[in-house]
């Protein structure tokens, strides 16, 4: 709806998604709070795992992307497990509570580095907007 099924094709990553301007982040209306949320949860990330190259990738290139709010660093405090998002597209408005869930002290190595991003509706419009819009797609 947003972006085009071209997008999709591409490697997904929500948090470049958010941030670039040539992506989500002309349909967000509370832009400023998603992407303060984004680049602390990525920067709380990226430093307590220094050697992971990946997430220190990611960080880098995120903190290179233009136009992005400037960020109160605060190391003592984690940054919450959810942030509200609105989206708007014309008149589709669409309310999302996303949720970032990762297993603190897993006892298999192989779930350490488990992440679960997922976004749900935050009422019954957004609800409502997202199935009538997957049944378009069906």
């Amino acid at each position: 709806m947003l972006l085009g099924q071209e997008r999709m094709q591409r490697p997904l990553n929500h948090m470049r998604m958010f941030l670039a301007p040539n992506e989500l982040k002309p349909f967000v209306e509370n832009w400023p709070i998603v992407a303060t949320a984004l680049l602390s949860r990525a920067r709380h990330e990226a430093m307590a795992a220094p050697l992971d190259e990946a997430l220190q990738s990611t960080w880098r290139e995120l903190t290179r992307l233009p136009e992005l709010p400037a960020l109160r660093i605060e190391d003592n405090v984690a940054p919450g497990p959810l942030c509200e998002v609105r989206l708007r597209k014309g008149d589709a408005r669409i309310g999302l509570i996303g949720a970032v869930l990762t297993l603190g002290t897993p006892q298999d190595v192989t779930l350490q580095e488990l992440r679960v991003e997922m976004f749900m509706p935050a009422d019954a419009v957004s609800e409502a907007t997202l199935i009538a819009l997957a049944a378009q797609e069906a």
